[in-house]
């Protein structure tokens, strides 16, 4: 008899059992709550010194250029090289970098340290989503990745709130020193995980290995479809959260701060929709949550109507439950249909492809808000409709029927497994009562 969704959910964090998962999470935690500080802090300390939404929109666009120009080398780099160094060398190097922020008001040298700051970015990530699966122990890799993905959102929720709290306290310039602090934090957590050495397989040059990751990542048609449908939903999400900073403080008239409680809300949602996921994933399809990632994106269509502050809440809680309904799910079928030595490339890819649209969403979508063009909450409105629109089409030209293909095997592959487990079970019972 299947046991109830909070018993099963409970379960699935039994995983944090294991000692090197949790130092795993322990790091995630850390180096995700500076994060948002820095993510706001940039956002607000631009906005301040600029007073353009187009200025903001660049900044966080810049940290987004590795991705889809460095990204796809350090994937190969991460499939060759020990992942915990990767990501060892990865943080210190942002520790440095983000901790010189606050000692200059010139903007195009802000640029150039976030710029180099980002650098690092998908080295780290890349290096990170391929070392996962090997702290997770086999059976146990969807529970855990859906764990360390449930736990990320949860930073949503206190994250942005966290950030905006110490923007209000200290002002956006020296918050940035919080996150360079939480970057060692996370490293002391990482060296508690053994090092695994480097991936085995053929070296080839690196061209080679880039362009074999690309082909065999598009050859897993699960992995293509939920690849392909993150884009869209990275470009219009881009669009939105860049221009949410001059909405709350231009046309709210709101403290810049504030745009971290809109974001702490979204996360509400996302938090909420990933506890559901993880209990859910052993025996309910994944499809409906590739749905609602793309109907909760359009949710910011809403500020047509010029929302007060507290009605941009329940907009952005609205948006923030289809967030999980991309993330956990694309993670998971990339560790189930991927082999070992290949995830560093895949990740890298499919990490350059949404960061590329989140960088045209947020230069596009925001230089679309400026006053001479179509205002703020239309530009919004607008990210938040092509995102969604786009989404919608990837699903209807065969997305949609992959996904659901793919979901189709999976569960009859752990219903199988379930009774095979049950029958064993039972006759070890029986050679027990004999």
């Amino acid at each position: 008899m299947p046991r109830p969704i909070v018993h099963r959910t409970a379960s699935v964090f039994g995983t944090l059992r294991n000692r090197e998962l949790r130092a795993f999470w322990l790091s995630d935690w850390v180096s995700d709550a500076g994060s948002f500080v820095t993510f706001i802090a940039l956002a607000v300390y631009v906005n301040q010194l600029t007073g353009s939404p187009a200025a903001v929109g660049l900044a966080l666009a810049l940290r987004s250029v590795p991705w889809f120009t460095l990204g796809p080398f350090a994937g190969v780099l991460a499939d060759r090289l020990d992942r915990r160094s990767v990501m060892v060398v990865s943080n210190l190097a942002r520790a440095v970098l983000v901790a010189l922020l606050p000692l200059t008001r010139t903007v195009w040298l802000i640029y150039v340290i976030a710029l180099a700051s980002g650098c690092f970015a998908p080295l780290f990530r890349s290096a990170r989503s391929a070392l996962l699966p090997l702290v997770a122990p086999r059976r146990q890799l969807v529970p855990a990745l859906a764990v360390i993905e449930t736990t990320h959102q949860v930073l949503h929720t206190v994250g942005p709130a966290f950030g905006g709290l110490v923007v209000l306290l200290v002002g956006a310039r020296w918050a940035f020193f919080v996150d360079s602090a939480s970057f060692v934090g996370a490293t002391l957590f990482l060296v508690a995980i053994p090092a695994r050495g480097r991936p085995e397989g053929e070296r080839r040059p690196v061209r080679s290995e880039l362009s074999d990751g690309v082909r065999r990542l598009f050859a897993t048609p699960p992995a293509r479809a939920w690849a392909l449908l993150e884009v869209p939903l990275a470009l219009g999400g881009a669009g939105v959260i860049a221009l949410l900073v001059p909405y709350v403080r231009h046309q709210l008239g709101r403290p810049g701060g504030e745009y971290g409680l809109v974001l702490a809300v979204a996360g509400l949602g996302t938090v909420l929709s990933s506890l559901v996921i993880a209990g859910r994933d052993e025996r309910h399809s994944r499809t409906p949550w590739a749905v609602a990632s793309v109907l909760s994106l359009a949710a910011f269509v809403a500020v047509l109507g010029n929302p007060s502050f507290l009605l941009l809440m329940p907009i952005a809680f609205v948006s923030g439950l289809g967030e999980a309904g991309i993330g956990i799910p694309m993670s998971a079928t990339l560790a189930e249909t991927l082999p070992d030595d290949l995830r560093g490339r895949a990740y890298s890819v499919v990490n350059s492809m949404t960061e590329l649209a989140a960088a045209v969403g947020s230069i596009g979508f925001a230089w679309l808000g400026e006053p001479q063009h179509l205002g703020v909450a239309p530009a919004m409105a607008l990210a938040s409709a092509v995102g969604a629109t786009l989404g919608v089409v990837i699903l209807l030209l065969g997305g949609a029927a992959i996904i659901r293909r793919r979901e189709q095997e999976r569960l009859a592959a752990l219903e199988q497994a379930r009774s095979e487990r049950a029958e064993t079970e039972l006759d070890s019972e029986i050679r027990h009562t004999h």
